[in-house]
């Protein structure tokens, strides 16, 4: 017979204690046969329940059954379902009164007392560890894994799921402090950091045009743009580099002077920046032109085939030079708007500029004819 079987046979055999003798632990009279069909129907609906995998249900049910005859076996299924549910502080909490409820009725503990500390001890790892964060000394800004989330100041408490965290420490005119903590499950942690005391140090404060990208000092990451804390560093030359996935990365020296500010202003732009208005408009202008050109040849060859000699011979050959003047004009914007769309090359996605990036300027190009004159022109709007 299985260890399952064999509870479940001595469940069974309580709950008919139960319903057939009745229950006096807790209560001042034996439980009228009234209370017992009422407290046995809550616990076969309970028992129903938990079979079903409804739980939460279950529950209800046998606290229900143990508020009008109380008696270890709803405590023991209360317990059972809460450890089904995940729901550990509670999980413990039954198992714990099933134990003492026992011990005061029987004189001794239950005969599955080891099962029932391996559910305890199942439970407690599914509590999340507690950790504390100290330093010397104390009041160092804590971050985990995340720089640009501040958590609070040392002395610092918190849970955290199992796993293993990167802990940052910083405190002005103290030198930075990282450290990988892991954090096993139902293991307390305790950390205390000793911070190292910056002694001939200069002020630093870095900007950015663009957000997210990484941030480093002498090779250290440091944290990320916007970076809006003072940066205490040693005298003497320090590397800066910030850098981004897509965007071509800055590197500048600094010479860091004792008790003076510094600041570091770092732009980065795209690696690969994408076409602007300049290559939009300058392509269209380009089509245009093209049109307008052809539209001339167009002209010249009406003219030559079928009014030469004609009085319409002149209007025709003003259109031609219209065509000619206004698609080569276009044509030659087109040029000059995509040579200058290549030069541009300092471009930051817009959802990463930190500064708002003002409207762009529209170009939209004014083409005019009539057999008197035409019209080349641009409408631009900032």
């Amino acid at each position: 017979m299985s260890r399952q079987s064999a509870r479940f046979i001595a469940l069974v055999a309580a709950v008919l204690a139960l319903l057939t003798v009745g229950v006096t632990v807790a209560h001042a009279a034996a439980p009228t046969d009234d209370e017992k069909r009422r407290a046995g129907a809550l616990y076969a609906e309970g028992q129903t329940l938990f079979e079903q995998e409804l739980y939460a249900a279950a529950i209800e049910k046998f606290k229900a059954a143990h508020a009008i005859i109380p008696h270890e076996v709803n405590l023991y299924n209360i317990a059972r379902a809460y450890e089904k549910l995940g729901a550990a502080k509670e999980c413990i909490s039954w198992y714990d009164q099933y134990v003492d409820f026992y011990k005061k009725k029987h004189g001794s503990d239950p005969d599955d007392i080891v099962d029932v500390r391996a559910s305890v001890q199942k439970c407690r790892f599914l509590l999340k560890p507690e950790v504390q964060v100290g330093s010397e000394p104390f009041g160092a800004k804590v971050y985990i894994d995340d720089r640009e989330k501040l958590l609070g100041q040392t002395p610092y408490t918190t849970t955290l799921d199992p796993g293993t965290y990167t802990f940052y420490l910083d405190l002005n005119g103290y030198a930075p402090f990282k450290q990988q903590v892991e954090v096993r499950a139902g293991e307390p942690v305790k950390l205390f950091f000793k911070l190292e005391k910056l002694q001939r140090v200069g002020t630093v404060h870095l900007t950015s045009n663009v957000r997210g990208a990484s941030i480093f000092i002498d090779g250290r990451n440091i944290g990320l743009t916007p970076y809006k804390d003072a940066i205490t560093l040693d005298e003497g030359k320090h590397q800066f580099t910030v850098q981004k996935d897509d965007y071509n990365p800055f590197s500048e020296e600094l010479d860091v002077v004792v008790n003076e500010e510094h600041t570091v202003a770092s732009e980065i732009y795209l690696r690969d920046p994408p076409m602007t208005w300049k290559g939009y408009v300058g392509y269209t202008a380009l089509i245009l032109g093209a049109g307008g050109v052809g539209f001339g040849v167009f002209s010249k060859t009406q003219a030559d085939k079928y009014f030469k000699g004609t009085d319409d011979f002149n209007t025709w050959e003003t259109w031609q030079n219209v065509g000619y003047g206004a698609g080569g004009g276009l044509m030659g914007v087109g040029i000059l708007l995509l040579v200058l769309d290549a030069l541009d090359t300092d471009i930051v996605k817009s959802g990463d500029a930190i500064d708002e990036a003002r409207t762009a300027p529209s170009v939209m190009p004014i083409l005019g004819a009539s057999p008197d004159g035409g019209l080349l022109g641009a409408d631009v709007r900032f």
